[in-house]
């Protein structure tokens, strides 16, 4: 029985996600979870083992691409990694990967719903596999949905479809990412609908269409994959995201590592996780007219809704009197200020009670209401659940 885990992560802007799985599988199986926060040499590797005596690891992608790393390190201690690269091993691995197809396929089908008939592709900073793969998929995606048979996944052209890609070279400067970049943003046919490997491609990719003067969404709609609400909710213009289930794929790790203790799997095996949602921001928000005061004010709604901003004070900063500001909002929004800030508290309820062991009447002040009772109200008026039941689904 699995009793002491040792979690090697690498400073993840995402870990804590994956983290707060394996701990609600650890709780339910009556285990103890240490984190090594440190880079991975054989040397500290050695040193956790020794001190800790796990039964098992756990071991985070990152780390398997740091230089030197080897996975003999472990010896014959049970691993399970995280969306590692299985052609980068020598021996078969346990690995818990996410489905990288249907996270290309979710953003695709986003971008769909813009109606544009030109799509692009923009890779990861540092080639990786994973990254060719949402490329493939989501070409794939586009010729399925317009029936075109590319020669290649180069260009699709064909009633009015096109699809380019733009891979970054590995050894680039970040000034001559931009030169390249910007050019072939510039020819790209418009409307766009891009997707970036990553949130932090996505926020690369909306920096260099800020250069060109390409407007976006109206010109270039531009969605990640990953949702770091560090990344996405500072860009400029916020950038919308597939989330992946990351709490999940920590739970299903910490799972499949009690299995290979108990001698009820053994690798080579993956298990795979796939998406738990889209977050909507303004790089794909379609807008019937321009009204940049109302634009600002909605991200200041989805960077300040949590810190107990009021209608009140959204109105100030769009102008005029409330009522014309509540008017201009709902024009531009599709629905009012209060609307917008109560929706944008209910989906961080939802996440804080995907991601965490919570008690319910302890998360309202983090979702920026004065009492619990007003945000269960205000949660079942959105989602047609009470707290209890939308966190007992989650669990």
């Amino acid at each position: 029985m699995l009793k002491n885990v040792l979690y090697f992560q690498f400073p993840w802007r995402l870990w804590r996600v994956r983290l707060a799985g394996i701990y609600r599988y650890a709780e339910r199986a009556g285990c103890n979870v240490q984190m090594v926060e440190h880079g991975i040499t054989a040397q500290p590797v050695n040193k956790a083992l020794e001190f800790w005596n796990p039964d098992g690891c756990i071991v985070e992608r990152s780390i398997t691409e740091l230089p030197g790393f080897d996975p003999a390190m472990f010896g014959n201690l049970p691993v399970v990694y995280c969306d590692a690269d299985p052609t980068r091993f020598r021996m078969p691995i346990a690995n818990v990967r996410h489905d990288s197809s249907e996270a290309a396929t979710v953003a695709a089908n986003e971008l769909f719903a813009l109606a544009v008939r030109s799509f692009a592709f923009v890779g990861n900073i540092i080639p990786r596999e994973w990254s060719a793969r949402r490329r493939d998929v989501f070409h794939a995606a586009i010729c399925k949905r317009f029936g075109e048979t590319p020669e290649d996944r180069g260009s699709l052209v064909g009633g009015g479809v096109s699809f380019s890609a733009f891979e970054p070279n590995a050894t680039d400067s970040i000034a001559q990412f931009y030169a390249n970049i910007r050019p072939w943003l510039r020819e790209l046919p418009k409307p766009c609908g891009i997707l970036a490997a990553n949130d932090i491609s996505g926020d690369l990719v909306l920096r260099a269409l800020r250069m060109e003067r390409i407007r976006v969404p109206e010109e270039a709609a531009v969605i990640g994959i990953d949702d770091d609400e560090l990344v996405c909710t500072h860009a400029t213009p916020s950038l919308t995201s597939v989330r992946p289930d990351f709490e999940r794929s920590g739970y299903l790790a910490a799972k499949l590592l009690d299995d290979i203790v108990a001698g009820r799997a053994a690798a080579p095996c993956t298990v795979t996780f796939g998406v738990a949602d889209v977050a909507r921001r303004n790089s794909t928000r379609q807008f019937h007219r321009r009204d940049d005061a109302v634009r600002r004010a909605l991200e200041t709604i989805r960077a300040r809704a949590c810190d107990g901003l009021t209608p009140a004070e959204v109105c100030r900063e769009i102008g005029g009197s409330r009522r014309q500001a509540e008017t201009r909002f709902r024009e531009l929004a599709g629905r009012s200020i209060g609307e917008e800030i109560r929706d944008v508290r209910v989906a961080h309820a939802k996440a804080l009670l995907t991601r965490r062991a919570r008690a319910i009447d302890t998360i309202y002040f983090e979702c920026g209401y004065r009492d619990a009772s007003s945000l269960r109200r205000a949660f079942k008026a959105v989602t047609g659940l009470s707290l209890r039941k939308y966190q007992a689904g989650c669990h």
